[in-house]
């Protein structure tokens, strides 16, 4: 995400802490911060074509105040991007929140890479949602997305980016492999990952589609959304080896 000031990010919420560190952490990122506010009645927008992106934090009282202020958005502002942002997961709170409209459910666990990550893409209209969640079908209230650039690339099946599965076992991705998913999670083209790590691009494209196979995801946007919701997985045993003897083998036979 190039223009972090491309939407403005609306934080609502009761509690002036929540609000106040997701401000202070998105504005550190770039990102354009219209205004704090505890209700939807306290924001007018003055300009009507700007795009807007409402992040609602929920800290456990009453989802269903989150849910009617989610409606209330989509009536309001329906081109405007909605997501929850909850201090605590709840199982059926991201079903909830998609069936009133919203694109996200964030996790105040998750790191501050993620987040700043899954609010990019946020911007972008991706769907992002934990990864044991699947979006139902048919969907009745899903919000339009619009049809701007993302992380999946005219190869990749569209597919919900929240429709993520882990397996019950961690996938056992290569050194290589594992560098590349992160050159995914930044967003990164085939073309310039070739370049990065000196490999032909076809290679690449290989690699990328054995990640998307053993970490059960479509495409990738999926697969960056769960490298970023298993960070821990991705860091190598030795920081300095990136490639295993093994792997440059069969690349090379690629």
């Amino acid at each position: 995400m190039k223009d972090n000031k491309a939407f403005g990010v609306v934080v609502l919420g009761k509690y002036s802490l929540m609000k106040e560190g997701i401000s202070r952490l998105l504005q550190a990122y770039d990102f354009r911060i219209l205004a704090l506010i505890s209700g939807i009645d306290q924001f007018k927008s003055r300009v009507r074509s700007q795009r807007l992106l409402f992040l609602l934090v929920y800290t456990g009282d009453d989802f269903g105040s989150i849910v009617s202020e989610i409606e209330l958005l989509r009536d309001q502002y329906p081109d405007a991007h909605v997501a929850v942002v909850a201090e605590h997961y709840g199982p059926a709170e991201p079903a909830l929140a998609f069936e009133a409209g919203a694109i996200g459910y964030l996790v105040n666990a998750i790191s501050c890479d993620a987040f700043i990550k899954s609010v990019e893409l946020l911007m972008l209209g991706e769907l992002i949602f934990p990864p044991t969640f699947r979006s139902p079908a048919p969907v009745l209230k899903r919000p339009a997305r619009t049809k701007t650039a993302s992380l999946a690339t005219c190869e990749d099946e569209k597919a919900p980016a929240g429709a993520l599965e882990n397996g019950a076992a961690p996938p056992q991705l290569s050194p290589r492999e594992t560098t590349i998913l992160r050159c995914l999670i930044e967003g990164a083209s085939n073309k310039f990952i070739a370049r990065k790590i000196d490999i032909a691009e076809a290679t690449v494209k290989a690699h990328v589609k054995a990640i998307l196979r053993k970490i059960r995801v479509q495409n990738r946007t999926q697969a960056a959304i769960w490298g970023m919701n298993n960070e821990l997985l991705l860091q190598p045993a030795n920081n300095n080896l990136l490639f295993s003897s093994d792997d440059a083998e069969s690349s090379s036979a690629i």
